[in-house]
């Protein structure tokens, strides 16, 4: 499952993150890597930005980047 398919409210676990060059070390800093949870916040509509909370590090990305996040929802009780 992809990042930007979880609605609001749901936290989940970073499975896989498809990025390279620069960029897998940017998102490594902000605690976006395989193993860390996360907990989407907002979804903006027709396409827009998603907040999420990223072990206590906000975190706001296009959606065509969360897109190479790959996530396993946790249950309710396993949130961040």
């Amino acid at each position: 499952m992809k990042l930007p398919e979880l609605p609001a409210g749901t936290s989940a676990e970073i499975v896989s993150v498809l990025a390279d060059g620069a960029l897998l070390p940017r998102l490594q800093m902000l605690n976006l890597s395989p193993g860390k949870r996360v907990q989407v916040l907002r979804v903006a509509p027709f396409g827009g930005s998603v907040l999420l909370d990223a072990e206590g590090v906000r975190v706001a990305l296009r959606r065509s980047l969360a897109a190479k996040i790959a996530v396993r929802p946790l249950p309710a009780e396993e949130g961040v």
